[in-house]
């Protein structure tokens, strides 16, 4: 019984065999026609990719590669012609050309010359490396001269929302000139401003597919390059804060704000944050006026925000007049930044509420007397600054509602205005 069931297992991997061959020759053929059906190619040959009596052959992969391409080229032909690509065929494009690269990477170390008396690999006398096959010139001489369309099959699948399959193209455009595999034969790499270009891309890719790691990663690789753009240390720190990092976070906002100073005020925001959570006001205070100096009249919103910050500074030390003044500056010089309004509101409403708390036995009359002006003046502060910003200061309406709802007679009809909203 025992040889029977073995001799039938060898005949099963034999058919096996025979069948992924056939598969291999099928899809050869497909290819070999005068207009190929490039997408019907990969699909015919998956089994070969997938059986290991053919997987550890280059034909199968060749085949996939060339069919990648092969789509990829059409495609971007259309494209020159002036035909709009719909997003499905920037989708195929894009994943066409990765695919190609991918299978041309695995066919090309089993591409070798095989002695046919031996069977075995010949090797060259000189290097004692295998010999490279016939494949191999044509599959090299492919991946050199399509390098440069690496950004494009990545702006496919971006403009696609494809953002993964985008930062794994402009990966392979990034790290090919350094294969291993291809050695020297690989493309060489553009200037490094160019491909640092390419890394922010990537960078913008992996956050929007939540690759926040890699995203992060980016950042480093993209200062090597020498390329220049504010908002790889945005992105950057947005990477580091979706991680719980707040080591990277406060050394991208170091690194942001020696490169760039104030021109995004995050970076300042970063640091002073750092000092208030140790309770250093005195470095707080330094940071934020040699922020304020550096910043010219003509950056104006920027400036605004710096003053709102100080004010914020002031109010951690419940120092409230000295905040109020540093939001009455913000307004003065950017009277459109909402959250300046907010603040100085915020300030004067809880002024109130802790007069109001400390006149509990007072009479009623002397009470309101003190409590109600500071009340109104931050009712109107909290409704300028949710005229101007209502999208980012949704907290507002419930504010309000309870401020009037706490002036009592008179405002209820004020409250419900704002109880809804």
């Amino acid at each position: 019984m025992k040889k029977i069931s073995l001799l039938g297992l060898g005949l099963f991997t034999a058919m096996a065999a025979t069948a992924q061959t056939n598969v291999v020759n099928d899809a050869k053929h497909m290819l070999d026609q005068a207009k190929p059906d490039y997408a019907a190619v990969q699909k015919t040959i998956q089994p070969a990719l997938q059986d290991p009596s053919t997987a550890n052959t280059a034909m199968p992969w060749y085949i996939n590669g060339k069919a990648g391409f092969g789509i990829f080229d059409n495609a971007y032909m259309q494209e020159a012609l002036g035909t709009q690509l719909s997003a499905d065929q920037k989708k195929a494009a894009g994943v066409g050309l990765l695919e190609g690269y991918n299978s041309y990477i695995k066919a090309l170390p089993l591409d070798v010359e095989i002695d046919k008396k031996t069977g075995e690999p010949k090797l060259d006398k000189k290097t004692g490396k295998a010999k490279p096959g016939k494949l191999v010139k044509e599959m090299v001489k492919t991946m050199k001269d399509n390098y440069i369309s690496l950004k494009t099959g990545g702006i496919y699948l971006f403009d696609v929302q494809d953002y993964s399959g985008a930062y794994d193209v402009w990966e392979m455009y990034v790290n090919l000139p350094s294969s291993s595999v291809l050695g020297d034969d690989a493309p060489k790499a553009e200037a490094d401003t160019l491909v640092g270009q390419i890394m922010y891309y990537q960078l913008l890719a992996a956050l929007s597919s939540d690759r926040n790691a890699e995203a992060l990663a980016k950042v480093p690789q993209i200062e090597k390059t020498g390329y220049k753009n504010i908002d790889v240390y945005v992105y950057g720190i947005e990477a580091a804060r979706r991680l719980n990092d707040s080591i990277a976070q406060l050394d991208l906002a170091k690194r942001g704000y020696a490169e760039y100073g104030t021109q995004n005020v995050s970076f300042v925001g970063q640091l002073i944050n750092e000092h208030l959570q140790h309770n250093d006001f005195d470095g707080c205070y330094k940071l934020v006026n040699e922020a304020i100096a550096a910043t010219p009249d003509s950056m104006a919103a920027v400036k605004s925000q710096l003053y709102d910050i100080l004010g914020v500074i002031y109010e951690q030390q419940d120092k409230s007049e000295a905040a109020i003044e540093a939001f009455d500056k913000a307004i003065s010089i950017d009277a459109t930044q909402g959250k300046n309004y907010y603040d100085k509101a915020r300030v004067i409403y809880n002024q109130a509420v802790k007069i109001d708390e400390s006149m509990v036995d007072a009479p009623e009359s002397e009470r309101k007397a003190k409590v109600d002006p500071l009340l109104l003046d931050a009712a109107k502060l909290f409704e300028k600054a949710y005229e101007i910003d209502s999208t980012n200061l949704t907290n507002i309406p419930s504010i309000l509602y309870r401020l009037y709802y706490r002036l009592g007679a008179g405002y209820e009809e004020q409250a419900e205005t704002w109880k809804d909203r």
